[in-house]
């Protein structure tokens, strides 16, 4: 199992956007490779939601939630990390689902309009 440690990528703070695409690009192929992957936080002490938005959240676009739960394992991120990503997780699956449902509405309506 490969090991990514967050604090090599964004240094203490795990805020902004442009730090979450790092570990969102560092995840994204080799989880839809199938391969298993360890986040580490381990030395990170401030998080944010638009960092976990821009890599877990958008990781929820293309993977299954219960195939990210058997391949992505998180360490050593505190009490409130867990809390805010477990809510951005919450959200992006919320998000997408509701996203396909618009999609198949608009699809649906196209088709009617054509039907006509």
């Amino acid at each position: 199992m490969e090991i990514i440690k967050v604090f090599e990528l964004t240094g203490r703070n795990a805020i902004s956007m442009q730090n979450g695409e790092k570990l969102y690009n560092a995840l994204h192929s080799k989880l839809i490779a199938g391969e298993k992957i360890e986040i580490n936080f381990e030395k990170v002490n401030l998080f944010a939601s638009p960092f976990f938005n821009a890599s877990i959240g958008l990781l929820l676009k293309d993977i299954e939630v219960g195939n990210l739960q058997k391949q992505l394992s998180v360490t050593d991120l505190s009490d409130v990390g867990r809390d805010l990503l477990n809510h951005v997780i919450s959200n992006a699956i919320t998000f997408y689902k509701n996203s396909e449902n618009v999609s198949k509405a608009i699809d649906q309506t196209e088709a009617n309009n054509n039907d006509e």
